[in-house]
C-alpha cells in the first residue's frame, strides 16, 4: 500500500465563516495502481492533490504515505518527502527557462544533494525513457508543448519516486501531444509506476485503470477497468 487517507477534511476560514472544501475523504492507493480523480472546477480536486502531494496539510484526519504519518511531519520533513517520494507533473510544465532539458530533468536530484555526474547520468536515462535523448541541450523555448511536458515527466521520474502525481497533464497540449503523454503514462504504469492523475476530462480519466469522483468536497468510488 502506497497511501491511506482517513477522514480527511480541509477547511478555509472566510472572514467569520469557514468553507469546508474537503469533507471526510477516505482514499487508499496500492502499489502499481493507476487512478484518476475526476471532478469539475470547484469540486475540491486541486485541494486534494495538494494534500496528496504534501504541498498542504489537512485540517483534520490522517494521511499515511509509505507507512509514515504525513500529518505529524514538520515542514522540512514534508519538503524531503516531496523531493524524494513524489514525482509531480503539472499542466503548465514549470520548467526553468534558462536550463536545458537535461538540467531541468536533473533538478530533483540537485535539490536532493546528488553529485553532478550521477544526476546527469540519471537525468539522461529519464529523458531516454520519455524519448527525448536527442533534445538534451534544448531549452524550453526550443521545445514544443508536448516535448516540454515529456521533460517534466522525466523530471518527475528521475528520482524513482513512490508515487507519480499528475495534475491535468494534458490540459495545455494539443490533441496529438496529449495522446502521446497519456501513452507515456500507460507505459510507465506497465513498468511499475504508481500514478494518480487529477482531471476534469472524462476522456483523459478513461486512460487510468480506475476512476474516483469528487464533487462538493466529497470523494466517491467510481469505475475499475481491467
Amino acid at each position: 500500500m502506497i497511501l491511506e487517507m482517513h477522514d480527511i477534511c480541509k477547511d478555509y476560514p472566510m472572514g467569520k465563516s469557514v468553507t469546508h472544501v474537503l469533507k471526510n475523504v477516505d482514499l487508499t492507493v496500492n502499489e502499481g495502481d493507476y487512478l484518476a480523480i475526476m471532478g469539475p472546477s470547484g469540486s475540491g480536486k486541486s485541494t486534494l492533490m495538494n494534500l496528496i502531494g504534501c504541498l498542504d496539510v489537512p485540517t483534520s484526519g490522517t494521511y499515511i504515505l509509505g507507512g509514515r504519518n504525513m500529518t505529524k511531519c514538520t515542514d522540512n520533513q514534508l519538503a524531503d518527502v516531496r523531493n524524494k517520494e513524489i514525482g509531480f507533473v503539472f499542466q503548465s510544465f514549470h520548467l526553468l527557462p534558462k536550463l536545458n532539458a537535461l538540467d531541468n530533468a536533473a533538478l530533483p536530484l540537485l535539490y536532493g544533494g546528488v553529485g553532478k555526474t550521477e544526476r546527469r547520468e540519471r537525468a539522461l536515462e529519464a529523458l531516454k525513457i520519455v524519448g527525448l535523448e536527442d533534445r538534451i541541450d534544448h531549452r524550453p523555448d526550443q521545445l514544443s508543448g508536448g516535448q516540454c511536458q515529456r521533460v517534466a515527466i522525466a523530471r518527475a521520474i528521475v528520482g524513482q519516486p513512490k508515487l507519480l502525481l499528475a495534475d491535468e497533464p494534458t490540459g495545455a497540449l494539443d490533441s496529438e501531444s496529449g495522446r502521446m503523454v497519456l501513452a507515456l503514462f500507460e507505459q510507465l504504469h506497465k513498468n511499475g509506476a504508481t500514478i494518480i492523475m487529477i482531471t476534469h476530462d472524462r476522456d483523459v480519466a478513461s486512460h487510468a485503470h480506475s476512476i474516483k469522483y469528487i464533487r462538493d468536497g466529497i470523494l466517491t468510488g467510481g469505475e475499475t477497468y481491467a
